[in-house]
């Protein structure tokens, strides 16, 4: 659209000065939709919101994810990085294709993924990916919100000895409970720069203790065995699986063609954080290394500063994670976008789930190894690759063109795909052994 038709449409509508000020449409983007200027969210408040999401819990639980594959478990996160960085490309890609062949799906989506599920595999699988999302999502919050409650509690616990870690559980719950009720990604798109900023400061604070903390020896056994190996390779899933929000928040940005740019900045950035504490966290406490790191940390001001940032970064991140679970279970009910009485309604009921679930089992590090070889093994690394391999193959439709998907691009795709179904199998396989072979924590209520 030219300046001169924009400046016509806006005089003939009889709009004040001040919006003929502002063009309606800025530029368009690279399938030819028409982009306009603050209508969303932008490719590095994107690239934010999927490094917020992401960094907390593999911060905190990669160092013991080491203890059980050994040294070996540093290019395994390399690898499963690079792979879950592909197929949320691929996830983009295939939003992109399904606007290309329909411009109603132009508009904003509360369910994306089970829209490319449902063009690129029927019905059946939309409601398995809507169902794995809810899944996976609703356990990842639980896991930061245990965390955030553990942290709190190591905080605090000079100041309140007697609040006990279940009871600070459902404080923290109950604190986030209001901030669930924005609607979608791009109301509450500085929760991604609090998240990701906060988890910096945490990391670099926490890796200057470990090195103070550094010992002449520390015990390092290697791989523990194929229960255990595969447990952390669940982890590791785990703190790549962010996939299940890769398309609400692409669904919200201003130029939707260029979520693949938002993926590559947020790895790299995770990697950065990631590795570094990871290895330094195996490297100098070895086999001792708690499942939640900070746990490891000889207690001192920085420290407790860092585990503060840790806890912000993963109440930033819940709400991150939580969205998409909202918007699903809103579009199943189908209930009005405008209505807030409805879907506050249907938020808190989302909440006491959470409390329950966290309440009933309170040690993290089962749900997430369960979740990762489960769920995220799904939606992370099986689902994205099948789903664009499909929907590549499908005949163009009349004014479409051809789609001609390299070899090589096939080739990984179908690799990828293998490592998930095989190495997800396996990963819940372990984990369900471990949940049923070793004494669960006794419920809070039960207590």
């Amino acid at each position: 659209m030219s300046k001169k038709s924009n400046l016509e449409a806006a005089m003939s509508s009889g709009t004040s000065k001040a919006s003929e000020s502002t063009p309606l449409i800025t530029k368009t983007n690279d399938s030819g939709e028409e982009i306009k200027k603050g209508s969303g969210l932008s490719v590095n408040q994107a690239a934010l919101l999927v490094a917020g999401e992401m960094a907390g819990s593999g911060v905190l639980a990669l160092p013991r994810a080491l203890v059980k594959t050994g040294w070996i478990g540093v290019p395994i996160i390399i690898l499963m990085a690079a792979m879950a960085a592909f197929s949320g490309r691929r996830l983009g890609d295939c939003w992109s294709i399904i606007e290309g062949r329909d411009p109603e799906m132009r508009s904003r989506k509360r369910n994306p993924y089970a829209i490319i599920a449902d063009q690129a595999l029927g019905k059946t699988w939309s409601a398995v990916v809507s169902l794995a999302i809810i899944v996976s999502l609703f356990g990842a919050a639980v896991v930061y919100l245990l965390l955030a409650a553990q942290i709190i509690e190591a905080v605090v616990l000079p100041l309140v000895p007697t609040v006990t870690f279940c009871l600070w559980y459902l404080i923290v719950a109950g604190a986030m409970t209001p901030l669930m009720l924005f609607a979608t990604p791009k109301d509450f798109s500085f929760m991604g720069v609090i998240a990701f900023i906060s988890t910096i400061v945490a990391c670099v604070l926490y890796f200057i203790q470990m090195m103070n903390d550094i010992k002449p020896f520390v015990f390092r056994w290697g791989i523990h065995g194929f229960q255990d190996f595969f447990l952390a390779f669940g982890t590791i899933m785990f703190a790549f699986g962010g996939a299940s929000t890769f398309p609400t928040i692409q669904n919200d940005m201003v130029d939707k063609s260029k979520f693949g740019k938002s993926i590559h900045y947020s790895f790299l950035a995770i990697l950065a954080l990631y590795l570094p504490i990871a290895i330094g966290g195996y490297a100098v406490y070895g086999e001792s290394v708690a499942p939640n790191v900070s746990g490891s940390l000889t207690a001192t001001p920085l420290t407790l500063v860092g585990n503060i940032f840790m806890a912000v970064h993963l109440l930033s991140a819940f709400i991150i994670i939580i969205n998409p679970v909202c918007q699903e279970m809103e579009e199943l009910y189908n209930i009005p976008r405008d209505s807030l009485g409805y879907r506050t309604l249907v938020r808190l009921s989302i909440m006491a789930a959470i409390m329950f679930i966290g309440e009933s089992v309170p040690r993290f590090y089962t749900i997430l190894a369960l979740v990762g070889g489960t769920t995220v093994a799904l939606l992370t690394f099986i689902l994205p690759s099948y789903c664009y391999l499909n929907l590549t193959s499908q005949p163009p439709r009349q004014g479409e063109a051809a789609s001609d998907t390299p070899g090589w691009m096939k080739l990984i795709c179908w690799e990828i795909i293998v490592m998930g179904v095989v190495g997800g199998a396996a990963a819940t396989f372990s984990a369900v052994s471990a949940i049923f072979s070793t004494a669960q924590a006794t419920p809070c209520y039960l207590k």
